[in-house]
């Protein structure tokens, strides 16, 4: 009899209890154990081969791990898949400690704490009690290294339960100095929590202006829209028209606007605000305040910046206007005075003062973006995070250098970094950059032959296809290289995929480069061949896990595929709707970063084949470890290339 079976029945379970039951873990942790096996058996066999690096057999060791975590989580205690998957776990745990210890010896703090964080979670896991693991002469060690870690990244919630777990597995001399981080930690935790809290009521209870507008205006717009009895026809149909009806709606939306703002606007004090760290750069304070983040310009000249700040706690807020943005609440305008009397007005006339409300008057769809996007109602305010990164990557340095002439090749490099509109992608100039030297060093195409195109606009993006295109003309059999880094978004209703120009939001796609349109126009060329780079993931998702899409909440978006024609190769960063991360440590995007490194390797001498399978490879093995989320690159062609494309070699 099955295990399973056996161990239900001894609980003296029902039999419907034990089918239902058995059902979900033949299920659930069935397929989950098969997957888990086959790394497990990969895991062993990376052992037996010398040359494979311990950092492989280390990110395995950890892949191992995760899988078998989940069996175990799974499974009920005492069934075969349980015992099994707790001690092959026990057998990985040293693997994950040396995992830690590798890359912290290689400087690799980010990588470390990883593999750190995931052996001490295993030690606390209780299904592994039993194993000992808490025992370890080294485990201390590992906690209080991941407390640190945890704690200076101001993750207060996991370094109290680390903080927790050191003091547990330690000796009591070193618990005073714990015991301080621990009530720190303990008290700014609770102190976030506060602050969140207060944020999130200032909007409870209240509902969305649309549901506050809508019974109201169709109850207004029904009553105006009934003939008076005293009124002729023809003067009926001059009241009541569509144009006359989307003034007279326009009325009523003011009316109720000022009536929501009145209402429901509570006044702030600074006590309700965050001042965060100044930004030296623009000369601006960003503050959160629970109506949303205030950009505050605060001059540096004769420390005026530096006074404002350290005065935090007695500057005192005046004169707070309400708009409506995003169907909530939002300030347009409020005075900041100093101790000393000095003011800074914070006026945002260009918030969006209007959401869209739908109403049912039995007329033709009235035009909402005339309000929408009425003088006024864009918000120009950007927030935006750098992060400063010293050194260069090893594929930036050590490029190698050819004689080889390639002059029949032309590259096309756009690399949008610095949105105006959304967030910016980190790293996308350094990855054209750098592929274009590339181009030049590595793959022998002479420099006149590169187009780059950094930061491109629309206007830009249609400039370089017809600049390719011009060129196509003039010679023949060329062949032809596109690189893109930046942001992609789809359409949330057709889900058709398209680049992101840097002056757009991605909210009209009208005004984005469609990849269709891309594909058919680089397959109209002629060309002898296409290879199409593409870092970049078309979910409505940033690096960071932001959404490009207000009404996308969040979701990744899965693009429409698009299929390429003529003599096409694309390789595309991400598959489906996951997202295309950057590689912060060496200053590109994770892609972009292995598509050079297998250049720099075999110094531009290799096949699309052996090309994709390389970047395929390495960014779903690192974007796991350094992530913890799948990127999964992906190559299609057009079927004219379906035989030839994997012997297609970039440099001739």
């Amino acid at each position: 009899m099955n295990k399973t079976i056996k161990y239900l029945i001894c609980q003296n379970k029902p039999l419907w209890v034990v089918l239902i039951l058995l059902i979900c873990v033949t299920t659930v942790s069935g397929q989950t154990i098969q997957q888990a096996d086959q790394t497990y058996r990969e895991f062993i066999q990376m052992r037996s081969i010398d040359s494979i690096s311990k950092e492989d057999i280390y990110t395995k060791a950890l892949e191992c791990c995760r899988a078998y975590k989940q069996v175990l989580i799974s499974s009920p205690k005492g069934v075969e898949n349980y015992d099994k998957s707790a001690t092959l776990l026990a057998s990985l745990y040293p693997f994950l400690k040396a995992g830690a210890g590798y890359n912290s010896q290689a400087k690799k703090d980010s990588i470390a704490i990883i593999f750190a964080k995931e052996a001490v979670d295993l030690a606390m896991m209780k299904e592994m009690a039993d194993k000992n693991l808490r025992k370890d002469n080294y485990y201390s060690e590992l906690v209080y290294f991941v407390a640190a870690r945890t704690y200076n990244k101001e993750d207060y919630e996991n370094a109290v339960i680390y903080l927790k777990e050191y003091m547990d597995v330690t000796d009591a001399s070193k618990h005073t100095r714990v015991l301080a981080y621990l009530k720190e930690a303990e008290g700014l935790l609770a102190q976030k929590k506060k602050s969140e809290e207060k944020f999130e009521d200032v909007y409870k209870g209240i509902p969305y202006f649309d549901v506050f507008a809508k019974q109201s205006i169709e109850k207004s717009m029904n009553k105006w829209k009934e003939k008076d009895p005293y009124e002729t026809i023809q003067e009926y149909r001059e009241r009541v028209n569509e144009e006359t009806a989307k003034e007279k709606q326009k009325e009523l939306q003011k009316i109720l606007m000022d009536e929501y703002v009145q209402r429901f606007a509570k006044n702030m004090t600074i006590a309700d605000m965050k001042i965060m760290p100044y930004d030296a750069e623009n000369q601006s304070f960003l503050i959160e305040s629970p109506y949303g983040n205030i950009v505050l310009k605060v001059p540096r000249s004769n420390n005026e910046a530096r006074q404002f700040a350290e005065n935090w706690a007695s500057v005192k807020v005046y004169n707070q206007k309400f708009v409506i943005a995003d169907k909530k609440l939002a300030l347009a305008s409020l005075t900041f005075s100093t101790p000393t009397g000095k003011l800074y007005e914070y006026n945002n006339q260009q918030v969006l003062a209007y959401n869209q409300t739908e109403v049912a008057a039995n007329f033709a769809p009235i035009d909402y973006g005339m309000l929408a996007n009425s003088e006024g109602s864009r918000n120009k305010v950007k927030v935006s995070k750098t992060e400063v990164v010293v050194g260069l990557s090893d594929v930036d340095v050590n490029i190698p250098t050819i004689r080889s002439n390639n002059t029949k090749t032309f590259a096309v490099i756009i690399a949008n970094e610095d949105y105006t509109l959304v967030p910016t992608v980190p790293m996308a100039g350094n990855d054209g950059n750098i592929f274009a030297q590339y181009c030049e060093q590595t793959l022998g195409i002479p420099k006149e032959n590169i187009l780059t195109y950094p930061n491109a606009t629309y206007g830009k993006m249609i400039r370089a296809i017809q600049d390719i295109t011009n060129i196509a003309k003039a010679y023949q059999d060329i062949r032809i290289i596109f690189y893109y880094a930046g942001h992609g978004i789809p359409n949330e209703k057709t889900r058709d995929a398209f680049l992101l120009p840097i002056d757009a939001d991605g909210s009209q796609t009208e005004a984005c480069y469609p990849l269709k349109k891309l594909y058919n126009e680089l397959s109209s060329l002629g060309a002898q061949s296409v290879v199409v780079f593409l870092d970049a993931c078309f979910s409505g998702t940033t690096g960071d896990g932001t959404t490009l899409m207000a009404s996308a909440r969040g979701i990744n978006l899965r693009a429409r595929q698009e299929n390429p024609t003529g003599n096409l190769v694309v390789f595309s960063a991400a598959s489906g709707d996951e997202t295309a991360y950057p590689y912060k440590e060496q200053r590109h995007g994770l892609f972009t970063y292995f598509l050079l490194k297998k250049l720099q390797s075999t110094k531009g001498n290799t096949t699309l084949g052996e090309l994709s399978q390389y970047i395929i490879e390495n960014v779903k093995q690192k974007s796991v470890v350094i992530n913890r989320k799948m990127q999964t690159p992906v190559v299609t062609c057009s079927p004219d290339m379906q035989n030839d494309w994997r012997k297609i070699k970039l440099k001739k």
